[in-house]
């Protein structure tokens, strides 16, 4: 009964997901949709009998995101000056690896929850992007267009 509930609903956000990236209901794109959303529905099956698939999100976590939309407004000024303070050649903006510490966690579904999450509240801003999470040191590796402007938190 669960591999069901899986399958099913996996199909119907894979077919939803394709509805709205595409933009048309029409009966072709309706079967590309349905056929596509079979395949990543399989595959997804498939992750999941490996047990690859293991994530639980922790309420305190996901209350975190809901801050992260109201970031990107000033991340996009920050990047839209240093693009024009880069043109117009006023200073070069160099960008910048950096790691720094971050609690990881371990190979349970609790800690890859809470690095999934952090992944995509650093991933939202337009300034940096996440690269890598190392679990033995307890690092996270980002990529930041204008480190002088980047904040030093992941949630």
């Amino acid at each position: 009964m669960r591999t069901l509930r899986f399958v099913v609903l996996w199909w119907l956000a894979l077919s939803g997901w394709w509805i709205l990236l595409v933009g048309t209901n029409a009966g072709l794109e309706l079967i590309a949709g349905a056929c596509a959303a079979v395949l990543g529905t399989a595959v997804a099956l498939g992750v999941r009998g490996q047990r690859l698939l293991r994530f639980r999100f922790e309420p305190r976590w996901l209350a975190k995101t809901l801050k992260a939309p109201l970031k990107v407004p000033r991340e996009l000024a920050v990047v839209t000056w240093a693009l024009i303070v880069h043109l117009t050649g006023v200073r070069p903006v160099r960008s910048a690896y950096r790691a720094f510490p971050w609690p990881a966690g371990r190979a349970d579904a609790v800690s890859a929850g809470r690095r999934a999450v952090a992944t995509l509240t650093d991933a939202l801003s337009p300034n940096t992007l996440p690269v890598d999470m190392d679990c033995e040191r307890g690092l996270a590796l980002r990529h930041e267009l204008d480190p002088r402007r980047a904040s030093n938190e992941l949630p």
